[in-house]
């Protein structure tokens, strides 16, 4: 009777002093202290912590900040809870939803995140959000020693590159409306700053979309009234036709689009993006610079499957001049290319205005 006491408190002994070993390492200020140490995260806990102990060790805090050093990314009034089983080799299971999530003022709203936490590693298994209206879905490792390589595969869905152009203060486009999805992505990178995961970020992200470019009356009066006097000043047909063109098939038309999209090097490439809708066809191929917000590129509209207009696409993603030449060009040697983005932009009326006075 008395061995099997002794047994029974040795093993109380031991138990206690497991769940008081664990319980140290579960301490929330040294994994914090861990947390920013290797992820450079400040961590904000507001909220008030509720420890939990049966069946397995947990913590749980309904509001924490998240802002990490160096970085344009922030996390507000995150609802937090970590679990770990007395296993001393198990992992930390973390459950993290958070109303808001913001990079250089891009909104990730609604988000869920579930992952686990081992031998330095983080695995995600699941983080979904809303970015404006669409949706993403992801998962993947980020490996927390070294050089802080990390993976992510998922899809989106119906995000409006219009509306993260804008809240990231990069450009803001009036006339053009670009929504996208990517049924499977997949890119990696490294870094513990933006400036080193920015650079080192690679991947493809087959992407399908919708484009929807909008005119005025007056640019369509103006295109009209440009081919009447076409007869007066024959000069004015390649100008002429390739606004028309562009107005009649594209403007105030939905269309579709889809292709790949690779990115390194600080560039996001594609080797062709069909955009077609009832009336027309083109091709964009090209590349946007993210790092100095610079795009180089054409589009090749097609007609009866042959190319009729090639615009070409140059300078600062706010701003970037269309030039445009080909088929139409083809006879115009003396011809300048002409921006067509400046020439809308500008009014066809007043173009016309200045063309007439000049030859009187």
């Amino acid at each position: 009777m008395k061995k099997f006491i002794f047994y029974i408190f040795s093993v109380l002994i031991i138990v206690v002093l497991i769940v008081f070993i664990l319980r140290d390492r579960f301490n929330i200020n040294t994994i914090l202290s861990t947390i920013e140490e290797k992820t450079e995260l400040k961590i904000e806990l507001i909220g008030n912590s509720t420890w939990g102990l049966y069946p397995s060790l947990s913590y749980s805090n309904s509001n924490v900040n998240f802002v990490q050093k160096n970085s344009l990314l922030t996390v507000q009034n995150a609802d937090i809870h970590i679990r770990k089983s007395y296993w001393p080799l198990s992992p930390f299971l973390i459950y993290m939803s958070a109303p808001t999530i913001n990079y250089n003022g891009m909104e990730m709203r609604n988000t869920v995140l579930q992952a686990k936490y081992i031998n330095s590693i983080i695995h995600i298994a699941s983080l979904t959000g809303n970015i404006v209206e669409g949706t993403l879905k992801l998962n993947g490792n980020i490996d927390l020693e070294d050089t802080q390589p990390f993976t992510f595969q998922g899809q989106f869905e119906n995000i409006s590159l219009n509306t993260l152009l804008k809240q990231s203060k990069v450009a803001t486009w009036e006339r053009v409306n670009i929504k996208l999805s990517s049924p499977s992505f997949k890119i990696s990178g490294k870094g513990r700053n933006d400036q080193d995961w920015t650079t080192s970020l690679t991947g493809i992200l087959p992407i399908t979309g919708s484009l929807f470019f909008t005119s005025t009356d007056e640019e369509r009066f103006g295109a009209a009234l440009l081919s009447l006097i076409v007869e007066k000043i024959p000069d004015l047909s390649p100008i002429s036709q390739s606004v028309d063109f562009i107005l009649s098939n594209y403007a105030n038309v939905p269309s579709s689009l889809s292709g790949i999209l690779t990115i390194k090097n600080g560039s996001i490439t594609s080797k062709e993006i069909l955009i077609t809708n009832r009336d027309g066809m083109s091709a964009l191929k090209g590349s946007y610079n993210y790092l100095n917000n610079t795009i180089n590129g054409n589009i090749y509209f097609y007609q009866n499957k042959e190319i009729f207009l090639e615009a070409s696409l140059q300078g600062g993603i706010e701003n970037p001049q269309i030039l445009v030449a080909g088929k139409l060009f083809a006879d115009q040697d003396e011809q300048p290319i002409q921006d067509i983005k400046q020439l809308l932009e500008n009014g066809l009326n007043t173009f016309i205005e200045k063309l007439l006075n000049k030859n009187e």
